[in-house]
């Protein structure tokens, strides 16, 4: 199942990202995730609500590139303007997909931060 989503600044009204988050049918098959008004709570603890599971891990894949025609016109970018193309996979602790999702957003009003320790141990 897909929810798809556009969210704006709030202080703006400018677009910010186009996302869409998937969703294995065996849980959202029958709910109120099947349904297109937004969710009483934050996505993942619906699914873990609605699955018993709990997110474990996650693995973002970060991609640079130019945006569709399309991405352009949703995210009021002049054509050629780059992206910053997002997939994120949740998974559970038993390794079950819990959800994927990606997200689309303007390159120039984006900032990443990685931020990790490290250590001399060998």
């Amino acid at each position: 199942m897909t929810r798809r989503r556009h969210l704006y600044d709030k202080e703006t009204g400018r677009p910010e990202e186009i996302g869409a988050s998937y969703i294995p049918m065996d849980l959202a098959a029958g709910t109120y995730l099947e349904e297109p008004t937004v969710v009483p709570q934050a996505l993942f603890l619906c699914i873990e609500d609605l699955s018993g599971k709990r997110y474990a891990r996650a693995r973002d894949r970060l991609i640079a590139r130019l945006a569709t025609a399309d991405e352009s016109m949703i995210l009021e970018l002049a054509p050629g303007s780059p992206v910053v193309h997002v997939i994120h996979c949740a998974m559970a602790e038993d390794e079950t997909v819990l959800e994927v999702a990606e997200s689309i957003w303007p390159a120039e009003r984006t900032v990443i931060v990685n931020e990790y320790p490290i250590t001399t141990e060998s």
